[in-house]
Parts: C-alpha cells; structure tokens; sequence
C-alpha cells in the first residue's frame, strides 16, 4: 500500500517542475538555484511593480505602474542598485532622465503635444542648457550656476531668428 501510494503521489509530494493554468497571489518571488531572490513582483497601495535583482540582491531593473494609474515607467540601475535611466510617464506626459552615480538628474527629455525638450544639468540638478521646440519654434538655451538665463539662440515659427543674453546690469538684449 505505501509503494502504491509513493507512486501515486511521489510526483505531487516533491518540489517538481509544473503546469498551472491559474497563480492568484499578491506577491511573487522567483529564486535562483541558491535561493536568491532574482525577481519580485507586487501590487500594493502605491501601485504595481516588478523588480529583477542582480545575485548581491539590487534592483537592477524596475518596471511599475503608479496607485491609480497616474504614471508608470521602467527604471535601469546600476549594480549597486542606484537608478541612473528612467523612462516614463507622468500624468501622461512621456520622459526620460539619465542620473550620476550620485543620483542625481543629469539629463531629462521630455514633452508633449504642446512641446519637447531636453535640458542638461549639473551635479546639483541646477539645469545649464537647454534645447527645446514648442509649437513651430526652436530654441537653445545656456543658464549660470543659478540655473538663471544667460543667453539664448531662437528661430520662430514665421522665420525670425534672433540671439538673445542678458547683460551686466540683468536686462535682456536682443540681437536680431
């Protein structure tokens, strides 16, 4: 009787491979054969994410979906588990940002129907140039330590195109 019952259910009674039509579970972990966690996958009250974590057990790419569905984006991290690129949606408006090893933003593009940018920082996250286009017009743009215009090159929409700074005494010059 108990040989007939090891091969009855010796297959159900070992940790085996199998097929499973249906999983509900609010949480996942998925290990690796050392018992490492390598992939989470949760929703909870801030929304819904899944994480995959390198062998020392830092997220080294994140993808989630924001609590009510106000944004969601993908993040890559470096093997220390900083995020450095992310890519995204915020209220719908699309964006990327690249960060330091500090983490701080260092680039970001971005934009929408009204218009589309890119704007470099500094290791403080003060932006000091600036590319954008905004309903048929384009511009560049260079800002002080402050993130305070300094000067600026713009073509409109209607052909005009000018140069533009700000002088010794902070007011805006225009040269055409």
């Amino acid at each position: 009787l108990s040989v007939l019952s090891l091969v009855l259910f010796g297959a159900k009674s070992a940790p085996l491979d199998g097929q499973f039509n249906q999983i509900t579970a609010k949480e996942l972990t998925i290990i690796d054969a050392s018992v490492r966690e390598r992939i989470l996958l949760g929703s909870g009250d801030d929304g819904t994410v899944l994480k995959v974590l390198s062998i020392a057990g830092k997220s080294v790419l994140g993808l989630g979906i924001a609590a009510g569905e106000r944004g969601s984006g993908i993040s890559f991290s470096d093997r220390e588990g900083r995020a450095r690129i992310g890519l995204g949606l915020d209220e719908g408006l699309p964006g990327m940002a690249f960060a330091n090893e500090n983490g701080r933003k260092i680039i970001g593009i971005g934009g929408d129907d009204r218009g589309y940018g890119l704007s470099v920082l500094d290791n403080n996250e003060v932006e000091r140039i600036g590319v954008g286009f905004q309903k048929g017009s384009t511009g560049v743009v260079l800002y002080d330590d402050e993130g305070q215009f300094v000067r600026g090159m713009t073509r409109q929409k209607d052909g005009v195109h000018y140069f533009s700074y700000m002088d010794e005494n902070g007011k805006m010059m225009v040269v055409e």
